[in-house]
């Protein structure tokens, strides 16, 4: 049994969930008043059976240890470490987390030493000129790596070779080992406590590439942390917020600006990991990224990611060919507070950039415009939000509303045994049969992740795993997902309901969320293979397609007037 089983079996989530809400018997279960929303009417519920909390007013819910980090404010490793002390588990890799992160702490401090030497001339020079003085350099532990080659190798001799390769801060080559970070100025990753647990160096000599970032290592695994959160975690705690750019420069000088709530992803593009990091502290996310095409694709690319996460997240309007650095610099503290003030909501924001991308006036460029609308579509959950987009867009493209409705792939709304349940539709109706083992064979052969919207298709793929082993436990599952997955998946293990007909509720169900949408793709994939065959003059392949398409069309509309047809 490994650590986390044990300690999974081991908790007793009604005592650990008791020292912070009073909760009272009801049913199999206890009820209380959820602590992360005000909730006039208990609708927080635990499960002892399950192990598993939910509360049916905000959405929250979870394991143990998902609790336990929501609660605390805990990263995944601190709150297994502090049930594991309760429960007298050993965590064996701890110790040697403790002895690799002294290794990094004596290579930043290298570093930062470095800077402030004769040899770190040329980067106090390059920091000085990018507005970072000496204060600076000590807040955000910057520091040199000399260029000889094999300063820090010498220097951290004492820790051995092993240690320092598995970190990533020397390399093997033909010549034996060496610096991997040589000539640059190097910008300290911390993780939230503020520990140094990888590092990424800015050349100055013009070798590529110009940032150099740690390899993944036992401490640091690219794409899950955010430069600066350290840092900004308070500020975007208290103000709910978070500004995202896209360089380490960019965070420093928005931090020293007095916008603490800045940080990055490190130069790559954004992760579903660190947005649901940031969404552990904040509401809404401002993206200030550069002022060019590749900052505002970078920005489409992190809309939908960050709206998965359950974040609202807006735009700022930077100045054409500016970034959050060299804005600071060029026009002021002033001009950098006003942009950020002025950050619009994302559909405003793609509204306004789809006359400067696309020719309006063409059918292509409607076409195309409908393209990158339809790239976000699935990842807006708000029915209101979605019709006042489309509205709009139909408004801006001079197309019918319902025809810019069905070009995005707006759904038919379900109003079935779940009415009055909000947020629950034909998916979660789907979804519980399948956790309770009562879908049946033949439907669930016909499943696949992708038929599900992106915030189950993981809780789905592991569940489907599970199954291939024989361990078709759905709650078994909580502990490899992140805090918004467990408590979608808790919302439907613990979802009370009791079905008058189960086979009426559950074809129902089916046909809306399952047999409808497969329809709807075919049939508008086959309008395009039609249009194709007339331009060709391929008259017999074309009566084939229109016969199928007849059929389709039909059998659609036997679905929707309730004919299920299976």
């Amino acid at each position: 049994m490994s650590a986390l089983e044990e300690i999974r079996e081991k908790v007793d989530i009604v005592e650990l969930i008791s020292r912070y809400v009073a909760l009272k018997p009801s049913g199999k279960g206890y009820k209380g008043r959820c602590p992360f929303h005000p909730d006039d009417t208990p609708s927080f519920y635990v499960s002892p059976e399950k192990k598993l909390w939910h509360c049916f007013g905000c959405g929250a819910g979870g394991d143990a240890i998902g609790f336990l980090m929501r609660i605390e404010r805990l990263s995944f490793r601190e709150a297994l470490e502090r049930l594991a002390a309760e429960l007298g588990v050993e965590l064996r890799a701890s110790g040697e987390r403790q002895r690799l992160l002294k290794v990094n702490a004596a290579a930043a401090a290298f570093f930062h030493e470095m800077l402030g030497a004769p040899e770190g001339r040329a980067a106090q020079e390059y920091l000085l000129s990018r507005g970072m003085g000496p204060e600076t350099w000590d807040r955000y532990g910057l520091g040199y790596a000399p260029s000889s080659g094999d300063a820090l190798l010498s220097a951290l001799s004492r820790f051995g070779l092993a240690d320092l390769e598995r970190l990533g801060l020397i390399v093997r080559g033909d010549r034996g080992y060496r610096d991997r970070f040589v000539d640059r100025v190097i910008f300290p990753i911390r993780d939230e406590l503020g520990r140094p647990v990888a590092f990424a160096g800015r050349s100055l000599s013009g070798a590529e590439p110009k940032y150099l970032n740690s390899p993944n290592t036992p401490l640091f695994t690219k794409g899950t942390l955010l430069y600066g959160l350290d840092l900004a975690k308070e500020a975007i705690r208290s103000s709910g917020r978070a500004v995202l750019v896209e360089g380490y420069t960019d965070v420093i000088s928005l931090q020293v600006a007095g916008i603490r709530e800045a940080v990055c992803s490190m130069g790559t593009a954004l992760t579903e990991a660190q947005a649901r990091r940031l969404a552990r502290y904040a509401r809404e996310v401002v993206l200030a990224y550069d002022a060019d095409a590749a900052g505002e694709a970078s920005a489409l690319r992190g809309i939908g990611i960050l709206l998965d996460a359950g974040l609202e997240v807006r735009v700022a309007p930077l100045p054409e060919g500016e970034d959050p650095d060299s804005l600071v610099r060029s026009r002021g503290v002033a001009a950098l507070h006003a942009a950020i003030a002025e950050a619009v909501e994302f559909h405003d924001f793609l509204l306004e950039l789809l006359p400067r991308r696309f020719d309006l006036s063409s059918l292509r460029g409607k076409e195309e415009a409908l393209e990158l609308v339809r790239s976000l579509w699935e990842h807006v959950k708000n029915p209101l939000l979605r019709r006042e987009w489309a509205r709009r867009l139909a408004l801006l493209l001079d197309l019918p509303e319902e025809e810019t409705w069905k070009a995005l792939g707006g759904k038919l709304s379900w109003k079935g045994v779940a009415e009055g349940e909000e947020g629950f539709g034909p998916e979660e109706v789907v979804l519980k049969f399948m956790f309770a083992g009562k879908l049946g064979a033949d439907k669930l052969s016909q499943l696949a992740p992708e038929d599900f919207s992106p915030e189950y298709r993981r809780i789905v793929c592991l569940w489907l795993e599970r199954c291939g082993e024989g361990k078709a436990e759905p709650h078994s599952i909580s502990s490899e997902l992140d805090l918004e997955e467990q408590a979608r998946l808790s919302r439907i293990l613990l979802w009370d309901i009791n079905f008058s007909d189960e086979g009426r509720a559950l074809e129902e169900a089916w046909q809306k969320f399952f047999v409808i949408p497969r329809l709807e793709r075919r049939i508008r994939a086959l309008r395009e293979e039609m249009e194709r065959a007339e331009k060709a003059g391929e008259k017999e392949q074309l009566e084939e397609l229109v016969r199928e398409y007849v059929d389709l069309c039909r059998s659609r509309a036997k679905v929707l007037k309730g004919e299920h047809g299976g």
